[in-house]
């Protein structure tokens, strides 16, 4: 029996942080697209269920749009079950006031259990009243494959955002279907169980970059089961960075820039941190460089984090108005860091160059 965990698609996200109006919305559709790609990978290798593990949603409101999307698509995967687990973002419970389709199944705050023959898959969602009793309640049967699926961060904490894994170890658990982090991963859980995150289908700001995708559960006839991910994202988050210390000009960062791209997909959402010291004398120009980038790749923003490599000797007898200016400034009681963003304000200003 094949079994798909998925969990924080987010859907409805805003994700503005990073991208402009066009681009958010774009990737706002590419996030539906990617909860009904892995349906459709369901139908295909006949697997008994989907397990949603929370946050579907990203708020307690859906848009009409996302929502009929979403349940027609559950609607015409009629040989899959959905198992729809709210987290503590989700719209979920708002499901509850329309028709859904016959194979879309919720859990509640109470223990709910769904048997497939011998795979029994049970779960509970945490509220601020049952999230410190309710492991308590959990009894599951003997002599078949049990599946719980909760949201929350796998430890030893209780709370509504939190999975106690201490309270789950003699449970007789065999896989812990986890939703709450957005990467893949995994750990043991009791004498023969694990526990498992599937991340989330799609990232969608920089501090979700990696695969991303669903976990594929098989369970055999005599309850032996293995796992695997199965990256499913349409478009990768790539963050590299670029040690430009020494580097001359902009022309130079440009060429770093590209030999250290070259293996990324030109339809990747990526950022460039730039870091490193730079003379004085060296002037970048970071819009240049990110229009560059933006006409390779779908999406790019330049970070910058390098810091002005000032020689104090170098000034020590420059009798011009730079040389003044940096003496000026460093014989000042500013960090080293305001130091460096002054003295390269300042150049770009006495150079005619627009201070960014």
């Amino acid at each position: 029996m094949k079994i798909i965990h998925c969990a924080d698609l987010h859907l409805d996200s805003k994700i503005e942080s990073n991208l402009p109006p066009a681009k958010s919305r774009e990737r706002k559709k590419e996030i539906i697209m990617a909860f009904c790609k892995m349906a459709d990978f369901a139908v295909s290798v006949k697997a008994t269920a989907v397990i949603i593990a929370g946050d579907l949603f990203d708020t307690d409101r859906m848009l009409p749009a996302t929502r009929d999307i979403i349940l027609g698509k559950i609607n015409d995967c009629k040989a899959v079950d959905f198992l729809y687990l709210c987290g503590n973002h989700d719209a979920g419970k708002a499901l509850a006031e329309y028709d859904l389709p016959e194979n879309l199944k919720l859990f509640s705050d109470n223990w709910k259990t769904y048997s497939y023959g011998s795979v029994n898959i049970t779960g509970v969602e945490l509220t601020e009243e049952n999230c410190r009793h309710i492991y308590g309640g959990l009894s599951l049967s003997e002599g078949v494959f049990n599946i719980v699926t909760m949201h929350g961060e796998i430890g030893t904490a209780s709370g509504v955002d939190a999975v106690n894994r201490s309270e789950l170890n003699d449970k007789g658990i065999d896989y812990l279907a986890l939703g709450h982090y957005h990467s893949f991963n995994s750990g043991s859980l009791g004498k023969n169980g694990v526990w498992a995150y599937a991340g989330c289908l799609e990232g969608r700001g920089f501090d979700e970059c990696g695969d991303k995708g669903f976990i594929e559960l098989d369970i055999a006839e005599d309850l032996s089961f293995s796992y695997e991910f199965h990256k499913n994202s349409i478009r990768d988050i790539v963050e590299i960075e670029c040690d430009v210390s020494g580097l001359q000009d902009t022309s130079d960062m440009l060429k770093l820039i590209d030999r250290n791209t070259l293996s990324i997909d030109r339809n990747a959402m990526l950022k460039v941190t730039l870091k490193g010291g730079l003379l004085a004398e060296v002037i970048k120009d970071l819009e240049y460089l990110k229009k560059h980038l933006n006409e390779r790749f779908w999406f790019a923003k330049i970070k910058d984090k390098t810091y002005i490599d000032i020689l104090p000797e170098n000034y020590m007898n420059d009798i011009s108005l730079k040389g003044e200016f940096i003496r000026l400034v460093m014989a000042s009681e500013l960090s080293e860091e305001r130091k460096s963003r002054v003295i390269e304000c300042g150049l770009s200003a006495l150079g005619g160059q627009e201070v960014q």
